[in-house]
């Protein structure tokens, strides 16, 4: 399905890819999820009588302490989490500073009080034979959680974020562009990269091969290293008499396909394009097909199209589909972002299992692939590019400001018209050849044009990047833009506009005696196509 995209915008693309971007893990010490787990860990490997709270709490407390003593023994920041402040931005210059000494691991630690889930012990209601008897239930309320800011060497930046209550869940915060440029960086490919996107590769397909090597293999080797070194701590024994592995399940995916276009294509008026387009056009239906999912009174959720605007001024339309929505920006003047962001793989009939990452890539990139068709297929259309609008506005060359060229130009048409008889020759012509052309052709005198009008109507021909000099000489031709802006200016006067203009408010030859010219065939379609346009536009 992108064949087509790349059909209507191929020539204006440097490079594509498509990775993950933020992927959010949860893990969890599956021998310890359930109250009667956490009883049989308690009383018959801890040897704990009565399940209480100082209990609970002394596990918290051990590895409180941990926490400080590391931090204190590898001098790294710990400091409570401000309200209203954005925890990346605030450790930025230290995961700045690690990039420059190419150093890795813990950089920071934050704490926050979160809501989290654990157990609550409670006397039964009832007296018991056992005075020790306690009732354990699953309880969700606030309590310190760390987040280890580090900077791992396979993955790259990262976050894990660990709850210091009984059953001590964990969070991975990671992102598909740092393992890929941790890639690109050991195989000596260079690159160019600004926040979470890559705008300049020395090798397209390399870094599409790195993005592909991120496997949920990886990722549980890494998981399973950072958790052994910051989670809580387990003993020998404990770890033999009940199973305490974590398993690492799929939160939230992001999945992005990026679009980098050359900078001189104005890919800001092909994006507000798309959202016209997309805000308009995109039914429910459409919504279900791009996302894969049948639509039907069953389907949960909301199918709707809006356009957001970010706080860095940035706008981004989005699509939502159930718990799941797709997001389309452009940043950097050339860049453009299909990203799909699923907070519940469960509405794509997807597993959460981090071994399902697989299943999750292509389907994910399904979706992407028939929304950028679907795009491609809307902007495959006749729109308004603002080229005579950018020529009609005036230049700065140097201090002095140059006056823009009008397509209702007289004396630049005529001056086109002669500098179009060298047609593609390389060597150019002088400006007195040029104004004595002029004069000839078009039976004008010095008075009514003279040669500083011609030299004024040369200079703003280069100002705007038509027109050439030819090395040193004063001698000037038509640029390969020059040429083509001639051509259409002198084809809009006198082959197209003129002819049609005259049919439309004067004389319309008939066209049951019209000769055997496939020209004035196509003139005669051309009105007809005129009036249908017409008609639509005043229905519109």
């Amino acid at each position: 399905m992108m064949d087509r995209f790349y059909q209507v915008f191929g020539q204006f693309l440097v490079f594509v890819y498509h990775c993950f971007d933020r992927i959010v893990i949860n893990g969890y010490l599956t021998g310890l999820l359930r109250p009667e787990n956490a009883v049989f860990f308690f009383r018959d490997v801890l040897g704990c009588r009565a399940i209480t709270k100082e209990v609970l709490r002394r596990r918290t407390d051990e590895y409180t302490r941990w926490v400080e003593a590391f931090a204190r023994n590898h001098h790294v920041p710990i400091e409570w989490a401000q309200k209203d402040v954005r925890k990346e931005d605030y450790v930025r210059p230290r995961l700045r500073r690690m990039e420059r000494t190419k150093r890795y691991g813990v950089y920071f630690i934050f704490k926050s009080m979160e809501q989290g889930p654990t157990f609550r012990s409670v006397m039964p209601k009832f007296p018991t034979a056992d005075p020790d008897y306690r009732i354990l239930r699953p309880h969700r309320s606030r309590f310190a959680h760390y987040y280890f800011y580090l900077r791992d060497h396979v993955l790259g930046p990262m976050v894990v974020r660990v709850a210091s209550f009984v059953p001590f869940h964990t969070t991975y915060y990671l992102n598909g562009h740092s393992f890929i440029a941790q890639e690109l960086t050991r195989a000596g490919v260079t690159f160019r990269k600004d926040d979470n996107a890559f705008l300049a590769v020395a090798d397209a397909t390399a870094l599409q091969a790195a993005a592909d090597r991120l496997s949920p293999q990886v990722i549980r080797q890494r998981l399973d290293y950072w958790t052994l070194v910051l989670g809580p701590k387990f003993s020998r024994r404990e770890r033999q008499a009940m199973y305490l592995r974590r398993g690492y399940f799929l939160q939230q995916v992001e999945y992005c396909r990026n679009f980098i276009f050359q900078r001189r294509f104005p890919i800001h008026t092909l994006f507000e394009r798309a959202c016209e387009l997309g805000l308009g056009q995109l039914t429910a239906h459409q919504i279900s097909e791009i996302f894969g999912l049948r639509l039907s009174k069953r389907l949960k959720g909301k199918l709707q199209t809006t356009l957001e605007q970010l706080t860095q001024g940035h706008h981004v339309l989005r699509i939502y589909c159930k718990n799941a929505f797709l997001r389309q920006y452009e940043k950097f003047c050339t860049f453009l972002r299909n990203e799909l962001c699923a907070n519940n793989l469960a509405d794509f009939q997807l597993k959460k299992g981090l071994e399902h990452l697989g299943a999750v890539r292509e389907k994910f990139l399904a979706v992407t692939d028939r929304f950028a068709a679907a795009q491609a297929q809307w902007l495959n259309v006749h729109v308004d590019f603002p080229l005579l609008q950018d020529l009609a506005r005036p230049v700065q060359v140097r201090t002095a400001k140059v006056p823009g060229i009008k397509i209702h130009d007289t004396r630049m048409i005529r001056l086109m018209e002669v500098l179009l008889d060298g047609g593609t020759v390389i060597t150019g012509r002088r400006a007195t050849e040029l104004h004595q052309d002029i004069g000839t052709r078009f039976q004008l005198s010095p008075e009514q044009y003279g040669i500083n009008q011609l030299r004024y109507d040369l200079r703003k021909l280069r100002a705007h990047g038509l027109l050439e000099r030819d090395g040193r000489r004063y001698a000037y031709r038509l640029t390969d833009k020059g040429l083509r802006v001639a051509l259409l200016f002198l084809l809009f006067h006198r082959r197209l506009c003129g002819p049609l203009a005259h049919s439309l408010f004067h004389h319309r030859p008939d066209p049951e005696a019209q000769p055997h010219s496939r020209l004035e065939a196509a003139y005669h379609k051309a009105d007809a196509a005129i009036d249908d346009i017409i008609h639509l536009l005043k229905a519109a």
